[in-house]
């Protein structure tokens, strides 16, 4: 073998590149209203300071009433920036906002096929696809990991620790503490719930809607406690 093979062979092995299941906070803009999106985003940070603090979040302007130039975005980016988020990528771009968002160092993201406000629609039919095999984890799932049961539900065995995140495109089962961040139904599924026997977690989701531990009622945590969506809120159910 050549000098130079051996060092593409080692340069391969050395690197890879592979799609990834992300899951981030997104920002809707239905009008142009600077100052009602300051009142908005300061609400937001001040419920929960430790989960916007230098949280990626993806703007989605495809429900803009306005489709043409967004003379503001510029702004918008910088509002973001300044209550500590990190602006990633925009979505439901015209050219001329592409244009804008390149211009910012932002990526232009793919238009989801499932918007959250079309949650009766598309939750009904991701509800109707069939669901993989389940993934069970029967270890505790430390600080710092992230598990994706893609297609099924997720049993977890073990607890979960803070600092972590467990993901399932459906139901999420936790035998364990859950302390960690919990997103079941992440492709849209409205049907999708967590069962936990001990909640404590930092951040719990069901198709997009979230709740956070500020914001969690004092008389679920620690308890078995199933979490449904009822229209667009969370709903808590002691067992």
């Amino acid at each position: 073998m050549s000098e130079a093979s051996a060092r593409t062979e080692r340069v391969a092995a050395a690197f890879d590149m592979k799609a990834g299941q992300f899951t981030l906070p997104i920002l809707i803009l239905r009008e142009i209203n600077l100052e009602g999106l300051e009142v908005f985003l300061a609400q937001h940070v001040a419920r929960a300071p430790s989960f916007f603090d230098r949280a990626p979040v993806a703007i989605d302007l495809s429900q803009l009433s306005e489709r043409g130039q967004l003379s503001d975005f510029p702004i918008v980016v910088g509002m973001l920036r300044g209550h500590g988020m990190r602006p990633v990528g925009v979505r439901g771009a015209s050219a001329e906002q592409q244009a804008q968002a390149v211009a910012l160092e932002l990526a232009i993201l793919p238009t989801s096929r499932k918007t959250s406000s079309a949650a009766s629609g598309a939750s009904s039919q991701a509800a109707d696809k069939p669901r993989g095999r389940s993934l069970v984890i029967d270890k505790p799932v430390r600080s710092g990991q992230r598990i994706y049961a893609d297609h099924g539900d997720l049993v977890l065995l073990g607890g979960v620790s803070s600092g972590a995140e467990v993901i399932a495109e459906g139901n999420i089962h936790a035998y364990g503490p859950l302390r960690g961040r919990a997103m079941a139904g992440v492709k849209g599924d409205a049907e999708a719930r967590i069962f936990c026997q001990v909640l404590g977690a930092e951040l719990v989701s069901i198709a997009g809607r979230y709740r956070v531990s500020e914001n969690l009622d004092a008389r679920y945590l620690g308890r078995a406690v199933q979490i449904s969506l009822t229209g667009d809120a969370l709903a808590f159910d002691l067992f």
